[in-house]
């Protein structure tokens, strides 16, 4: 038994659907959605998949679920958007429901937990540290900020990982994920998944639709979920590892160019006209450019993409087109 926290969510799902996939038996939770989990579905209706609703920050509820199940890997894919609450509540809600998980695994002798944190646990680094490596330290203090960045939440999470980790014998993993789109992602904050909604929906000017047009030159590390979700199986069901932490993601810095003429193949007829960066114009700041070195997964895990850029967007427009929202 596998117990996913956030198993409803959009990265949740694909895991727990990649686990049944793969022969296992999983508990996914919810809090917001108490609809049956789109992906699951089957699963649940033969016995493969539960799902238990549940408040994360309540350390009673978290204990009544791991009791119950008696899970032997339990991984967190929970999470909220961005910057959805003030400083202090968001602290509090994020640090109680890593803390619950924790002291449920150590208390009811959880095998392996797998936490979810993310390339923004680079943030802060210099663009001459990339591609980023898992062995690279990180700065605390950092000079900017950005709107889709939670880079304290992800280095929060690992330090206190690694104190149970290092104090209570627990066998954590972290996956450092990179930038995600496809279907379930509810949040639209990303290029692609505009780029596909506005193609499949038949919006004239995705600029419109959230957070302008970008340069079609630009674009940072980011993958379809669904390899997203053999990552995290991957590093959750291997027996033994040489490392606790693994980047996730596709490898490189797919321009959102290519995101374009990937859904002008899918969606035919659609036309996507992005800005160009006139000559000796600065590039811009944020996340363009960054991309994490995923050769230790490579290495140890044999996890390769298996999804091109077409592949992904086609695969994507095509759920949207039969699961309108």
């Amino acid at each position: 038994m596998i117990l996913v926290y956030g198993g409803n969510g959009f990265i949740g799902q694909h895991v727990a659907r990649y686990l049944v996939d793969s022969g296992e038996t999983v508990v996914v939770t919810t809090n917001s959605r108490p609809a049956a989990p789109v992906l699951l579905r089957e699963a649940i209706a033969t016995g493969r998949a539960y799902v238990e609703t549940m408040d994360m920050t309540d350390p009673f509820a978290v204990m009544s679920v791991v009791s119950k199940h008696r899970p032997r890997i339990t991984i967190d894919a929970s999470g909220h958007r961005p910057k959805a609450f003030a400083p202090g509540r968001d602290v509090t809600l994020r640090t109680a429901a890593l803390v619950n998980i924790l002291e449920a695994a150590r208390l009811c002798q959880v095998g392996r937990v797998v936490l979810l944190s993310s390339m923004d646990a680079y943030w802060g680094l210099d663009r001459g540290h990339i591609p980023y490596e898992e062995d690279m330290n990180v700065p605390l203090l950092e000079p900017g900020d950005h709107f889709i960045v939670q880079s304290w939440v992800k280095k929060s999470l690992e330090v206190i990982g690694n104190l149970y980790r290092r104090q209570s014998n627990i066998d954590i993993r972290f996956v450092r994920a990179s930038g995600v789109y496809g279907p379930l992602y509810r949040t639209f904050l990303n290029v692609p998944s505009r780029l596909v909604r506005a193609a499949v929906r038949g919006i004239p000017d995705f600029g419109d639709d959230k957070g302008g047009i970008p340069f079609g030159e630009d674009g940072y590390d980011q993958v379809y979920v669904k390899d997203l979700a053999r990552g995290i199986g991957l590093v959750a069901l291997s027996s033994t590892l040489q490392h606790p932490v693994y980047n996730i993601g596709s490898g490189r810095a797919p321009s959102y160019a290519e995101f374009a003429r990937g859904v002008e193949k899918a969606v035919p007829g659609f036309r996507i006209e992005l800005r160009t960066r006139g000559h000796g114009a600065a590039s811009s700041n944020g996340m363009n450019g960054l991309w994490m070195d995923i050769s230790r997964a490579r290495a140890e895990l044999g996890y390769e993409p298996a999804y091109s850029v077409d592949q992904a967007i086609a695969d994507y427009a095509a759920w949207m087109s039969e699961h309108p929202e």
